[in-house]
């Protein structure tokens, strides 16, 4: 009867329509980009776990028993799970599933989970158990199963990848080289091959160690010299990435683009002050600020896009809040990051699929800087030797209270 077209209608009737509510149109046309607009995730969990207290006291309902049965559309077993999948897709801003592949996918888990998994499970516990009962590390073990040939290899861990200074060498491209490069072998000489050295800091470090900054009052002047006297780096440029942006390569593959902000050398702040007036002429202007004393020789050509912003718009620049200086602390600037990466997340700058690169500062005790965003450093050699690009840099650890 459930099934009948009658019993349906029946439902159907029955039914209330709930009010339509506008929501988010998703104007890049990507059908991948999963469910909808991004919701605060807070607000959120709070109204579910209202929703929950009401259950509080309250028996749950007698269960039944059902045994997973793919094959069989009439117990909705792949229906349950297509929308239970789709709805977790949704929060991450995954690709749904039609019915389709979730009944191909699900009939491939069952029997991996009461094999492979169920196996790889069983080892992580027992190097759990190792961990908890304060093992040496020289107790724990990587482990392969091969359950297809009934093989079980345990070997003692390798230790962690470590970072050393070196120097890379390119060699051009044949087409390129006269023909007295090569030698009697075909091979090019070495004086043709460019060299490039480049260091570790600290040597020999891994994905383990961390450069701690002292304090969070740090100013981010502070901070240029902390690295020069107490590390022998010269800082030259940091970019802060606040998040990713999503493009395509010419294949149409996507592909993720680092959204960053600069945050050394401060970004220049225009002293409206030192522009010439908005009545001037083109070339008077120029003249000015070519000619004045006050303005840095490095920043007059900002100066002088300043002015022709001004005007073409009748509106000086302003310094604003959100300006970068030497006297600012760190805990400030990320702070600033933050508040900057939500902005770049509204308005849809960044990509929701891979979120924000800084978020939920509040309560926390300290911020890492992962190592591939640290900051751009040279060595300074005390014996006189040129500097050397610092390639590879342990992670930044910034205390926040």
């Amino acid at each position: 009867e459930w099934r009948s077209q009658k019993w349906c209608a029946q439902q159907v009737a029955g039914l209330k329509v709930p009010e339509y509510v506008a929501g988010g149109v998703n104007t890049e046309g990507d059908a991948a980009g999963g469910g909808g607009a991004k919701t605060d995730s807070k607000a959120s969990l709070k109204a579910l776990l209202e929703q929950l207290e009401a259950f509080s006291g309250k028996p749950l309902p007698t269960l039944e028993e059902a045994d997973f049965e793919k094959d069989d559309d009439l117990n909705f077993h792949i229906d349950f799970i297509t929308r239970c999948s789709n709805l977790r897709a949704d929060n991450y801003q995954i690709a749904n599933s039609d019915f389709q592949k979730v009944k191909l996918v699900a009939g491939r888990i069952v029997p991996a989970i009461a094999t492979t998994t169920a196996a790889v499970c069983g080892l992580v516990m027992l190097e759990l158990f190792k961990l908890v009962l304060g093992k040496p590390v020289e107790a724990f073990r990587t482990r392969q199963v091969g359950l297809a040939v009934n093989t079980y290899t345990s070997f003692e861990a390798q230790a962690p990848k470590t970072f050393r200074s070196g120097v890379e060498k390119k060699a051009p491209k044949a087409e390129e080289l006269p023909p007295d490069a090569f030698d009697a072998n075909g091979g090019v000489k070495p004086e043709y091959v460019l060299s490039e050295a480049y260091a570790a800091y600290p040597e020999g470090h891994s994905v383990w160690d961390k450069l701690r900054v002292p304090a969070p009052t740090m100013t981010l002047g502070a901070f240029r010299d902390w690295l020069k006297s107490e590390h022998k780096l010269q800082l030259k440029t940091w970019g802060f990435v606040l998040g990713w942006k999503r493009t395509e390569d010419d294949a149409g593959k996507e592909m993720r683009v680092p959204y960053s902000c600069q945050v050394y050398p401060p970004p220049v702040v225009v002293d409206a002050a030192l522009l010439p007036s908005l009545e001037d002429g083109q070339g008077d202007a120029m003249k000015k600020i070519m000619g004045s004393a006050t303005i840095p020789q490095a920043q007059k050509m900002q100066y002088l896009n300043a002015w022709q912003t001004a005007k073409r718009t009748g509106v000086m620049p302003s310094a604003g809040s959100d300006a970068i200086t030497l006297d600012m602390t760190l805990k400030d600037i990320l702070f600033l990051m933050e508040k900057k990466a939500d902005k770049a997340m509204q308005d849809g700058t960044i990509w929701p699929k891979w979120g924000k690169a800084i978020s939920g500062l509040e309560g926390r005790k300290f911020w890492v800087i992962p190592a591939d965003q640290t900051p751009s450093c040279n060595t300074m050699p005390e014996d006189g030797s040129e500097p050397v690009d610092v390639r590879y840099m342990a992670r930044l650890e910034i205390p926040l209270e």
